[in-house]
């Protein structure tokens, strides 16, 4: 094996679609206006790490404070440990607008008016199952047979706070958390939300699926109903037929009631939610952005994410999301707070939004990067590898180890999934990553050739994040009651199964 570069730190470049375009210094992006906006300070970057043979020492910096945001944003640096790794780097691209143009209905059935609460959103009842009858199999592309993988985030969920944006005028108390400005000059009153849940919290929230240069074939969500002992498929997509129930995705600033799956044409962002409205109320306790395609439920509560896709497709192929010249081709798929999306403008808006409340290591009301290839021409970027890292106020980020411009995936047998970055060597069991305790190693995954399950559950009974990359010709035991069938409801006994997965087994 080559040697690899010693262990360092890399600042985020801004995230695609996420309100963060890029420049040659990755420190301005554009506002919804046009207008450049300073993207040191829209949200803090998050490190890069890896662990190397000739490791030295990381580099230890000063995170910035609060009260002096803008004046000392691009000199924010965060110190990063080895082997902990931050979430892999950003995408470049285009994406998605804060302000957004009339919502047109998508393939799916509208489900009418909520009975949730703002911020809180809604899970499944016995009248609502969302797919019913499950999709069947799909015939998958071939390819080599693997192993499979999974990552396994255990201890997750605590008392805390995050910082809320509410709508109320300045000087009014509740905005005791911040009371000033906005990234364009607007107000921004943000309250301290607190949580007393240890049960996933703050995943426990309602959640939006992201997902950019990857093609989806199918496209599952299951949640446990009024019986906890039975989980039903809830929404629900297959490219068999193009019809999608209750599932509104938005590509850029309006619904599409064409969606095809395939997101490797353009590098723009989709976001997926529920095909129900957010009652957002007034705005006083929870902010109302003025962005139709967002103001639709998430997931909250327990749930499983299962889709078929491939990562596989001719990264010259991908244009700029508004279509002028080569866009940026890493795959990211991410499941973040519905409050993130809506507050902060699809997080456009940096300087009001709940990612973070210290300027650490995004400290706020969740983001998980489930799979992101890291391609920022840089020695942390490597097209054949992705990253799974969690971010929260709990821990601020766990996970998120990155296999830069020193690995190999030829130096990795073909029926491998998941590997260690740190020890340059294959899992022989899944490794288990605990908040505030020890991981196995610097887990990442070799980009998947061909179609593969990939998998997210997020458990309360059980505290844990699930995340697992399945090949269509070797599935496990443990997920035999989900795949390929993908019924419309699957029972306890399968999501324990699933959550006990250490692939490769």
């Amino acid at each position: 094996m080559r040697d690899r570069s010693p262990c360092g730190c890399l600042l985020e470049r801004p995230r695609s679609g996420m309100g963060h375009g890029s420049t040659a210094l990755d420190l301005l992006g554009s506002g919804p206006s046009g207008a450049h906006v300073g993207l040191s300070i829209t949200y803090p970057r998050r490190p890069l790490c890896f662990r190397s043979r000739n490791a030295r020492a990381p580099e230890t910096v000063t995170g910035m404070k609060r009260s002096s945001l803008i004046l000392q944003a691009a000199l924010v640096l965060l110190a990063c440990a080895c082997g902990d790794g931050g979430d892999a780097g950003g995408q470049g691209g285009q994406g998605g607008q804060a302000s957004g143009g009339p919502s047109t209905s998508t393939t799916g059935a509208g489900a009418g008016s909520s009975a949730s609460t703002a911020g809180a959103g809604a899970g499944p009842s016995a009248s609502t199952t969302g797919a019913g009858g499950g999709l069947g199999p799909h015939v998958p592309e071939p390819s080599t047979p693997t192993r499979g993988g999974t990552m396994t985030f255990t201890n997750i969920g605590a008392p805390g706070w995050w910082p809320r944006r509410i709508d109320r005028e300045p000087g009014d108390p509740a905005c005791d958390y911040k009371d000033g400005d906005d990234t364009w000059g607007g107000h921004c009153c943000m309250t301290e939300h607190q949580t007393t849940s240890d049960t996933l919290a703050p995943f426990d929230e309602e959640m939006t699926l992201i997902m950019k240069a990857i093609r989806v074939k199918q496209l599952a969500v299951y949640q446990p109903g009024s019986d906890p002992a039975a989980w039903q498929m809830v929404s629900s997509w297959d490219a068999k037929n193009g019809v999608g129930s209750n599932l509104l995705v938005t590509e850029g600033q309006t619904t599409s009631a064409d969606f095809t799956g395939d997101l490797t044409k353009k590098d723009c962002v989709t976001y997926f939610t529920q095909d129900k409205p957010f009652a957002c109320g007034d705005g006083k306790d929870y902010y109302c952005p003025d962005d139709p395609g967002i103001m639709h439920l998430g997931w909250a509560g327990s749930k499983l994410v299962v889709f078929l896709a491939s990562m596989t497709f001719d990264d010259a192929g991908v244009e700029k999301c508004d279509g002028d010249g080569q866009g940026h081709p890493g795959p990211w798929v991410a499941f973040v707070a519905s409050e993130l999306i809506r507050d902060g403008g699809r997080k456009w808006n940096g300087l009001c939004n709940c990612y973070s409340k210290t300027g650490t290591v995004g400290d706020g009301c969740g983001e998980i990067n489930v799979f992101e290839v890291v391609m920022d021409n840089n020695e942390y970027s490597n097209r054949e590898f992705m990253s799974t890292g969690v971010r929260s106020y709990q821990e601020g980020h766990i996970g998120g180890s990155v296999c830069g411009t020193g690995c190999d995936r030829d130096e990795f047998a073909e029926d491998v999934e998941v590997v260690d970055a740190c020890a340059q060597k294959a899992y022989d069991k899944g490794p288990v990553i605990e908040a505030g305790g020890p991981s196995d190693g610097c887990p990442t995954w070799r980009r998947p050739s061909g179609d593969r399950y990939f998998m997210i559950l997020l458990d309360e009974a059980k505290r844990t994040i699930q995340v697992a990359v399945i090949h269509p010709e070797r599935i496990p035991s443990a997920a035999a009651e989900m795949l390929p069938d993908l019924p419309g409801g699957l029972s306890r006994g399968s999501i324990d199964a699933m959550l006990s997965m250490r692939l490769p087994e």
